[in-house]
């Protein structure tokens, strides 16, 4: 995930985003020199808290000069 030291990582929650899929797509994101549009991630049982990946991806992506 995201290195910057004030992120703490994401709440899991009932049904969120599937946890391995967040986490590979933000680590493409870190390195990627144009940044991939947000894929749809699938819904899991015991997932990311779908709110907190949405608003770090927007939050990322508008650091970086890209569309959120």
């Amino acid at each position: 995930m995201s290195t910057s030291p004030e992120f703490r990582g994401f709440d899991l929650v009932r049904r969120g985003y599937d946890r391995e899929q967040v986490d590979h797509y933000l680590s493409a994101l870190s390195g990627a020199v144009s940044p991939p549009p947000p894929p749809a991630f699938p819904i899991r049982w015991r997932g990311y808290d779908r709110e907190q990946v949405d608003a770090r991806i927007a939050d990322l992506l508008r650091g970086r000069g890209g569309n959120a």
